[in-house]
């Protein structure tokens, strides 16, 4: 009896075990996944629009099968102007200007059309900050 005791608690052990690990897995895909958008989301606003100083992203959210991917950004002009506004990204999108937002922030965006050549300060949304 204790045999078979020790037995189920090993088994239901590394059955455990393996559960977290799939799920510490799934975790890494998951903000490698959000990385690999929001790196490609950078490049696609500093295509669109001119006089970026900060860029932050945050409330990342894609859909399940992969497909979707959306989140919230807030971005700061050299002119002191900061728009946060809501939007949808696709890797293959080289400029994003789907902007879900109000009338005052559509102007402010539109007013800023361009490009931005110079270095942003980038805020993830797992809150690490970088300069691209």
């Amino acid at each position: 009896m204790k045999k078979k005791l020790l037995i189920l608690i090993v088994v239901i052990g590394g059955l455990l075990m393996a559960l977290r690990l799939t799920g510490e897995i799934q975790k890494q895909k998951e903000e490698q996944r959000n990385r690999e958008y929001e790196v490609s989301l950078v490049k696609a606003l500093k295509n669109s629009y001119r006089d970026l100083e900060e860029i932050e992203l945050s409330s990342p959210d894609y859909s399940v099968p992969p497909g979707d991917w959306n989140c919230t950004v807030q971005l700061t002009f050299s002119d002191g102007q900061v728009v946060e506004y809501f939007l949808g990204h696709s890797l293959y999108l080289k400029i994003n200007k789907s902007a879900i937002t109000n009338d005052a922030n559509s102007e402010v965006l539109s007013n800023h059309y361009g490009s931005t050549k110079s270095k942003v300060k980038v805020i993830f949304s797992n809150g690490e900050e970088e300069i691209q």
